[in-house]
């Protein structure tokens, strides 16, 4: 993976935030599947899924399974969403050597989505860390609301850069700024992005997550990418968005990511053709059109 050709890092969702919103459940060779579709069009790194109740989130059910299926190679990484301890016993018992821990900037969103206080996520991952540590175990904090919560409206940036320097503080690897609802907009993104690169200083990499609620979700990933961000989750289909949160629809789409990049010169080592044969493979698997516009349009194959 290291030595492809890559000017950026995208990171695949659709596994987890993708499906997590899907009435339709897929079964796990389905999901093993789609992974392995990814991890051929080129994409590096996979959300393969979250270790949750089943129960609050019915589509993660077989997460052991799924992660106890692939392995890290040359070509791709797996990474998983943990909300606690217990989540992160399992992922590890099931092979994971990347998590994702997750708290919202808000206390309403906090509390509907994990029914726990801001500062008791914290203590948490306080706990989840050490054994990280121990385990060998790298870890990522994403945040979820950094550019407004669908509860509380604004939230305040340096609520935002105080909880990223806890987190960094942690030991956390990769900080995710994620807009949940699909609230920011491109000069904001760009403000805080800029000041998020600032406090990391290279001591963690700088991810973002943006849901295209609003159609603002590509211009907010080409803020990012202006002020020097790198990585960039996105959804295959731009499907998903978090059950907990209302209006939150829809990722930015994959290969709708790639393609403007591409146009852009900007190389992200990811074959665009394969990767809309598995958005094709999904939609089918869905059964129905996914909301991505390249497969729809057809690419445009910018000359150099």
């Amino acid at each position: 993976m290291d030595n492809l050709q890559r000017d950026i890092t995208i990171i695949d969702v659709a596994p987890r935030d993708g499906l997590q919103n899907e009435p339709e459940i897929l079964p796990v060779v389905t999901k093993v599947a789609l992974i392995r579709r990814l991890v051929e069009s080129g994409i590096p790194w996979v959300e393969i899924g979250a270790f949750v109740n089943p129960r609050q989130v019915p589509q993660q059910a077989g997460t052991t399974e799924v992660a106890m299926a692939l392995t890290d190679g040359e070509t791709a990484r797996f990474t998983c969403l943990i909300p606690n301890m217990r989540g992160y016993e399992l992922a590890v018992a099931a092979g994971m050597r990347h998590v994702r821990l997750v708290l919202a900037a808000s206390e309403s969103l906090n509390q509907a989505n994990f029914k726990r206080s801001v500062s008791d996520s914290l203590a948490d991952f306080a706990h989840i860390a050490g054994q990280a540590v121990r385990d060998g175990v790298a870890f990522g904090v994403a945040v979820g609301a950094a550019f407004g919560c669908p509860f509380e409206g604004a939230v305040a940036p340096v609520r935002v850069l105080d909880l990223v320097r806890r987190a960094v503080d942690l030991g956390a690897t990769e900080i995710i700024l994620a807009d949940t609802t699909g609230m920011g907009a491109p000069t904001q993104v760009a403000r805080l992005c800029r000041e998020a690169l600032t406090l990391l200083d290279q001591r963690a990499a700088l991810t973002v997550h943006f849901h295209n609620t609003r159609n603002t979700g590509y211009a907010n990933a080409f803020a990012a990418w202006q002020v020097g961000v790198r990585r960039f989750d996105a959804s295959l289909g731009g499907i998903g968005g978090c059950p907990f949160a209302p209006r939150a629809v829809g990722n930015i789409a994959t290969e709708d990511l790639v393609h403007m990049f591409h146009g852009m010169g900007v190389r992200t080592g990811i074959d665009l053709g394969t990767l809309l044969d598995a958005a094709n493979w999904l939609a089918a698997h869905l059964g129905r059109p996914l909301p991505a516009l390249v497969g729809k349009a057809g690419p445009v194959y910018h000359s150099s």
